[in-house]
């Protein structure tokens, strides 16, 4: 990332660093701002306060409340196109609250439907391979009643877990013969809320095994565990060590979503 002291502000490339990593460099510093991810027309912006994602909204038509909710199928078209006439005729009410008031949704529904929207929005740009990131550190005022308190490491693992492709993830970690070492951040102080089967993972983590290894006798499937051991390396909780190559063979492995190579040679950063 680069650092514009000027103007307070951080610039990423997520051609050359995924969204996790820059969310996981912003976190050290515990700064409030904006982050703005932009890629082709659409620009989403993540906020951040103590620590936290506390917002996070989109200039895709897609990721807008009433798309949620159809997809979800949690209201009709019919109530959709009365709530829609109602905003142009309300004086800036937001369409969360005219459902409530409208009486399709009760305000515990909005609630959880607009957590698991704002989720949605933040997860989508982790899988964009290229962009513009941006930190504009400072505070801010929202007039969004509803906001989440979810620590930006539970983010990052949650949308790691979620991404539908691990090939550009195995880049990152490197070739199939580096080994992992547990890094400076215990489990217990990541602030996440870790599984039993992604503990039981991360114990195999010896400063012995490999990539491989980790990734084919972990408990859940070669796809998952892939993005679990990603997950771990952003967030410190283990390390990369670099292994001699003579004599090892190049591999790939099965998973859901196809074959992925185990030899890329991704930077880590």
């Amino acid at each position: 990332m680069i650092v514009t002291e000027s103007r307070f502000q951080y610039t990423g490339d997520l051609a050359e660093e995924p969204l996790p990593e820059i969310l996981r460099t912003i976190h050290h510093y515990r700064v409030p701002g904006v982050v703005t991810a932009t890629s082709g027309d659409v620009v989403k912006k993540i906020y951040l306060m103590d620590g936290n994602v506390i917002f996070a909204t989109s200039s895709d038509l897609a990721d807008s409340l009433g798309a949620f909710l159809k997809q979800s199928a949690l209201i009709t078209s019919g109530e959709l196109r009365i709530s829609a006439d109602r905003i142009h005729a309300s004086e800036g009410k937001r369409h969360g609250e005219l459902l409530v008031e409208m009486g399709v949704l009760t305000p515990e529904q909005l609630r959880q439907i607009v957590t698991e929207q704002v989720k949605a929005i933040l997860h989508s740009v982790f899988s964009w391979e290229k962009g513009v990131v941006t930190l504009e550190v400072g505070r801010f005022r929202t007039d969004e009643l509803i906001q989440l308190d979810m620590s930006t490491p539970q983010a990052i693992a949650d949308g790691i877990r979620r991404l539908p492709d691990p090939r550009r993830v195995v880049s990152r970690l490197g070739p199939s013969w580096t080994v992992f070492a547990r890094g400076e951040v215990p489990a217990e102080a990541s602030g996440v809320a870790w599984g039993e089967g992604e503990l039981k993972l991360l114990s195999l983590v010896d400063g012995r095994r490999t990539l491989r290894d980790l990734i084919t006798a972990g408990p859940d499937d070669v796809s998952m565990n892939a993005k679990l051991v990603y997950a771990f390396w952003v967030l410190h909780l283990v390390t990369r060590r670099e292994a001699p190559t003579s004599g090892i063979r190049k591999i790939q492995w099965k998973t859901r979503s196809g074959t992925f190579p185990a030899d890329g040679g991704g930077t880590a950063g």
